[in-house]
């Protein structure tokens, strides 16, 4: 970046000096979520902590003075006012109607088509209406999202970089290894962008795991965990040590399923270097006053499922809508289990600079109002199951963020486009 530009930018506010002395905060990533309890007192619970920081979100954008109970609006006959609630339930057919809680009541919503076809089951909104013969007319729907935060893609007074990868499912038999010495041969080298990467971050599936899927054995090269992990570390020794390097887990790793996740066990997180930080999925960082939220994405296969028009290749439209939400596991009983303790870490309190997921094996990046959106690439080519489901992953990229600089660039180090 040409330097009389950046030192103006630096000026006028809109770029953030970096402050050497607390280069990485750890804002959350270092939990251990114990005691978890499948009794129906903690799911309640669960939902009660996720109902009260989204409607917080939500009435920070409308009036708060309209917000009214459903108990209490559904005594008031043609009553105006907004309601705050989860859909609990949509009655297809059923002249556009769903049903929506909040803590003091449930009552039944009407919708005008466009509105019934966005909304879906587990949905946070606040509607704006009235009630009329015990039913809630709607006039109008908000998310929580960020469509009223003015924001705008930040900048930092450093030229230091950040490199993201994912998914690298050391174990499989479809592992890319060739590939990926080629990537710490890069990452370890004095060429172009490779000597200002201070920190590597990874988001999940750090190795291919055990029986993750049925029949998963035939595709293993390492059929034992605790080797796979070895082998990864290995790999990683090979980096460079004056790289931070932080990684979380994902569905294929050793930790329980459900999230948020914990950790893998100590005796896995021993057998990497110093310079290697392992957080929880999700875990949210600040990098010289960049902010990192940090999800290795599962929930993608129900935006996918769930949202009119969505696919694969449309990566950046699936994170969007788990922005929209405010929540990274939004729907409740789909393809990602959730664990139920009292305080949903899962919603999206704070906005972040920059947004990664991986998972789904998509090499993906773009920007939703000033949040750098990046699904991070795999280093595992394509397997039977994709190709029955018809995936085609992108393997083998490397997203590079300069810390002073708009936008990414990457590096690909595998044949093929």
């Amino acid at each position: 970046m040409d330097k009389e530009y950046l030192e103006k930018m630096w000026e006028m506010g809109k770029i953030v000096t970096s402050k050497s002395e607390e280069n990485v905060k750890i804002i959350f990533g270092e939990e251990d979520f114990k005691n978890v309890s499948d009794k129906s007192e903690n799911f309640r619970l669960l939902f009660l902590s996720r109902y009260s920081k989204i409607k917080k979100i939500l009435t920070s954008k409308i009036s708060v003075s309209n917000v009214m109970d459903i108990d209490f609006i559904k005594r008031r006959e043609n009553e105006s006012g907004t309601i705050i609630g989860m859909v609990m339930e949509k009655y297809p057919g059923q002249y556009n109607q769903i049903l929506v809680e909040d803590p003091s009541g449930q009552i039944v919503v009407k919708l005008n088509p466009e509105m019934y076809d966005e909304v879906l089951n587990d949905d946070i909104i606040a509607i704006k209406g009235k009630i009329r013969n015990g039913k809630f007319i709607a006039e109008e729907i908000n998310y929580p999202g960020i469509d009223n935060i003015q924001k705008q893609e930040k900048l930092i007074k450093s030229d230091n970089s950040i490199a993201f990868i994912s998914d690298i499912h050391v174990g499989s038999k479809n592992f890319l290894s060739s590939s990926f010495e080629k990537f710490i041969e890069w990452i370890n080298s004095t060429k172009d962008s490779a000597k200002k990467i201070k920190y590597l971050i990874i988001s999940g599936d750090l190795v291919d795991g055990i029986g993750i899927y049925p029949g998963q054995e035939k595709d293993l090269d390492i059929d034992d965990i605790y080797i796979q992990y070895d082998n990864l570390s290995k790999y990683i020794c090979k980096i460079r040590d004056d790289i931070k390097i932080f990684m979380i887990p994902g569905n294929h790793d050793l930790t329980r399923i459900l999230e948020p996740q914990n950790r893998p066990p100590k005796a896995v997180m021993d057998m990497f270097p110093s310079n290697v930080k392992f957080l929880t999925n999700p875990a949210y960082i600040s990098i010289e006053d960049f902010k990192i939220l940090i999800y290795h994405g599962a929930s993608l296969n129900d935006v996918a499922d769930l949202v009119k028009g969505m696919k694969y290749e449309n990566t950046e439209r699936l994170m969007i809508e788990l922005i929209k939400r405010r929540h990274l596991a939004p729907f409740y009983g789909r393809n990602v289990p959730i664990a139920p303790i009292k305080n949903d870490v899962m919603v999206i309190d704070e906005i972040p600079d920059l947004f990664i997921t991986g998972h789904i094996h998509m090499f993906k990046y773009g920007i939703y109002r000033g949040i750098l959106l990046l699904n991070a690439s795999t280093w595992q080519k394509q397997t039977n199951y994709q190709k029955m489901m018809n995936l085609n992953p992108m393997p083998g990229y490397v997203a590079i963020k300069n810390l002073s600089s708009r936008g990414f660039e990457y590096k690909h180090f595998t044949p093929g486009p």
